[in-house]
């Protein structure tokens, strides 16, 4: 058998070997110029770029290397582009955690800088985290499914009517943030071990996602009506009060504290507040002056209770940070003469017989059939003014000792915000 000849090698020399690597090199150029994928394209000119560097000053070796420099920028260009759009199509179609893992594969093949990638990585970091919770409660149905099947039918009927079975529905819709749905399971097993705590937690995080919102009225309802002083509740609460009174106008309702304002007057100056009137007359647990006694306002029972009793119980410590010390000047009887005292400082007082007056019709309501007293002195000095059901001001007065009449409470509250 006749053996095969070995392949001649053929040797350049170093003129031929230059013409053959500038060939090479021409033939790199035009075929990135070719390319229909953009990554392609890049290689390609780099390679390129690297032979005519290789060339020095062969033929026009500079001038295509100059070229081929010149588009490796838009090709460049056109290969981010593409990758960062097919990383957009890979997390707009994602469905599990491993389709947003290589979504941000995809985004790391850019530089950090290229357009919005930190963001868009961020992005499906958390998609991917919220994903991979869906699949770990998808796979707790499931198990749950697959114990149901071996269970009995009156098994199961009765763990579904107990407080531990609600408990646990509770829980897993907390894991969710389905948190109005899981306060009201949660009420299924009222006393089941920490139930009252997740209850509160429930309705805290409630508060927060209805804050986030702007809807700072229901947040503030869920705080005072469900929540009490749980975690940072009373500081949350007293923040988004202020957010009120910042948007609150004359004849508003806002709650502050404990109780409902009507929103009586703003004022601006060295310091801009506003002022609060109780919106309904409330019974007082004190008469306004012991019987026999002078009536004055600064000397008498219902202010001490007002500004220690009333005061301590009505606001939390965040909000009585925002109550204004106001110099409180109580004048005559416009009508009798009866003197009103001296000044006093105070933080919670009643209307005089002039604000009263003032604000006659913004406090007068169907619902406030109830006389209430005022600070103006009435007649006789152990008599004090006050308001009639009917909404009008009784200059003459009533026995200070009377248990009948109800208060109006009135504050002013310091805020940076009003307009």
């Amino acid at each position: 058998m006749a053996r095969k000849k070995k392949k001649q090698e053929v040797i350049l020399t170093p003129e031929q070997q230059r013409e053959a690597d500038y060939q090479k090199a021409v033939r790199r150029m035009e075929g990135a110029e070719k390319m229909l994928q953009p990554e392609d394209r890049v290689h390609m000119y780099k390679e390129a770029i690297q032979m005519f560097e290789q060339l020095g000053d062969y033929e026009d070796s500079e001038v295509r290397k100059k070229r081929c420099k010149k588009r490796l920028p838009l090709a460049r260009r056109e290969h981010r582009e593409e990758v960062y759009q097919t990383g957009m199509q890979m997390k707009a179609e994602a469905k599990s955690s491993s389709d947003y893992e290589a979504a941000i594969a995809q985004f790391r093949r850019l530089r950090r800088e290229y357009k919005d990638i930190p963001d868009q990585i961020e992005e499906c970091k958390r998609l991917r985290e919220s994903a991979k919770k869906k699949e770990r409660i998808r796979n707790v149905w499931k198990k749950l499914t697959f114990a149901a099947i071996f269970a009995t039918v009156v098994g199961l009927a009765v763990f579904l009517c107990s407080p531990a079975a609600f408990y646990l529905e509770g829980n897993l819709l907390m894991s969710m943030h389905d948190y109005e749905r899981a306060n009201t399971i949660f009420a299924k097993s009222k006393g089941y071990k920490d139930t009252k705590q997740r209850v509160q937690e429930c309705n805290y995080q409630r508060a927060m996602l209805a804050a986030q919102k702007k809807d700072y009225k229901k947040a503030v309802k869920l705080l005072h009506d469900k929540v009490g002083n749980y975690k940072d509740a009373l500081k949350q609460k007293a923040q988004f009060e202020r957010k009120l009174l910042s948007q609150a106008g004359v004849g508003d309702t806002v709650t502050f504290g404990t109780a409902k304002w009507l929103v009586a007057d703003l004022a601006s100056g060295t310091e801009k507040k506003i002022l609060l009137v109780r919106k309904k007359p409330m019974k007082a647990k004190t008469v306004y002056q012991n019987a026999g006694m002078s009536a004055l306002w600064e000397t008498s029972k219902m202010r001490t209770w007002l500004n220690q009793a009333f005061y301590e119980t009505c606001f939390s410590a965040y909000e009585q940070e925002d109550i204004l010390a106001i110099n409180i000047i109580t004048p005559s009887n416009s009508v009798y003469g009866t003197s009103g005292g001296n000044q006093t400082t105070d933080r919670v007082f009643l209307l005089d017989e002039e604000e009263a007056g003032r604000y006659k019709k913004l406090l007068q309501s169907e619902n406030n059939q109830k006389a209430w007293w005022l600070r103006t002195p009435g007649k006789t000095s152990d008599s004090t003014a006050f308001v009639s059901a009917e909404g009008a001001v009784m200059q003459y007065g009533y026995a200070a000792d009377s248990k009948e009449m109800a208060v109006r409470p009135a504050v002013w509250v310091e805020t940076d915000l009003i307009p």
